[in-house]
Formats: structure tokens, sequence, C-alpha cells
């Protein structure tokens, strides 16, 4: 990861996103897109149980005819108690994606990338553990990653050797494929129009503050969480 990397990435996304056509290159979005949508969801039924809220279900649709059809690539379902923490829980999305962002660039610069996806996994697991509607087939399965684990650590030593370095080229992958999305969510927001319903009307509704100063704010956080490698490393030269 570096500046060059994250610039050109960002370049070519904006041409994909602005210039790009076609079921194919929907579809591709769609799936560029999965990571961030995880942990923009589970940041807002997160968010809103830890405001006194309760999450009902999150649920992810990854094939692309549904996707159209809902307008929809994940959703939370959760309930607020009060008007203070529905603001924070629609907040929670992108500032979450971003915030998760900032964590793979911190352990990227304090060369701890094996912790990325199991932290990603366990943001996951977590919330669907809270949730009323419990997604008992993707809970088994990342249960039966981390039992089967456990297993090789303590009957097969090699094979657990020989996931564990190769690990490393699948973290960078996911890595990658975390900041595509993140840049592609970035001109997704860019491009929405003022009467599309996302956060950012629905923050609008909420407190009265016009859609697009939160859509202003999203960006700003986004496209920092976006660049801070570079402003990390700045920072730790001085």
């Amino acid at each position: 990861m570096n500046t060059a990397i994250l610039m050109g990435l960002f370049i070519g996304i904006a041409g994909f996103t602005f210039l790009g056509k076609g079921l194919f290159l929907y579809t591709l979005g769609i799936y560029m897109d999965l990571p961030n949508v995880i942990v923009h969801e589970c940041g807002h039924a997160l968010t809103a149980r830890l405001w006194g809220g309760n999450i009902k279900s999150v649920k992810f649709n990854i094939i692309p005819s549904i996707v159209m059809s809902e307008g929809l690539l994940g959703q939370a379902i959760i309930g607020n108690r009060h008007k203070l923490g529905s603001i924070f829980s629609t907040l929670g999305g992108y500032v979450s994606q971003s915030l998760f962002f900032l964590l793979i660039t911190c352990l990227v610069l304090n060369g701890q990338t094996l912790l990325i996806i199991p932290l990603f996994l366990a943001i996951y697991l977590m919330t669907n553990l809270l949730a009323a509607d419990k997604s008992f087939w993707q809970n088994l399965i990342i249960f039966a990653v981390i039992a089967s684990g456990i297993y090789l650590y303590q009957n097969n030593l090699d094979i657990l050797l020989t996931i564990y370095h190769s690990f490393d080229t699948i973290t960078a992958v996911f890595i990658i494929w975390y900041m595509a999305g993140l840049a592609h969510q970035i001109f997704i927001v860019l491009r929405l129009k003022t009467n599309t319903h996302w956060d950012g009307s629905s923050l609008a509704k909420d407190t009265y503050i016009p859609t697009v100063i939160w859509k202003i704010l999203f960006l700003a956080v986004m496209v920092g969480a976006y660049f801070s490698y570079y402003w990390i490393s700045n920072i730790a030269l001085l």
C-alpha cells in the first residue's frame, strides 16, 4: 500500500463508476462493494445496540437481479428507543466502514496485517449473534472455519503453517478489495441525486440539516479514510 497505488486505484474506480455500463460491470460493482457494505450495515446495527436499541436482522443480497429489483445490497433492520439513537445508528454506516479502513491502514503500518480478516469476521459474527433473526448458515460457516483452525493447530500444524504463509496473499487481496469498494462507495455517494433515499436523506429528516451537508460530511470522512495511509505516514515523519 502506497500513495501511488491509492491514487491509481482511486482514478480507475472513478472511471469505472462514471463510465461503466452493462450487467457485467453492475455485477462487478456489487461484489466489489460487498466487504464495505457488510461493515456498513454492521455499523448501523452495532451503533443502534450501543444506544439502547435492538438488532432485528442484518441481511445481504449478492444476486444481481435481487439487488436491482430491491435497490439494496445490504440492510440492517434495527429498533431504536429514541431519536438520538436513530441519528447515531444512521451515522454508524459510512463512519464504520471508513473507520475499518483506517484500522486496516494502522495494522498495515504496524505489520499486523494477519489480524485484518479475523477482525472483519468477528464484526460480522458479533452482529449476527446479537440479532434476533440470526443467519444460521452464515454463522455455521464462520464457526466451522474457526473450529477447523483450532483442530489443525492441535493435530496437523504443517497444514496450518501452509495456510498461514498463504494468508499474506489472501490478506493483500482482501485489502485491495476493501480499498476498491471504499473508493467505489465514495463515487456512488458523490453521484447520488437530491431526491434519493439514503442515509443522508434520513439524517436530514431527523436533524433538519440539509442532505447536501451530510453528503459533504460522509465524503470527507470516506476520502480521509481512503487516503489515511498518506497522512498517517506523513504525521509519523514529523
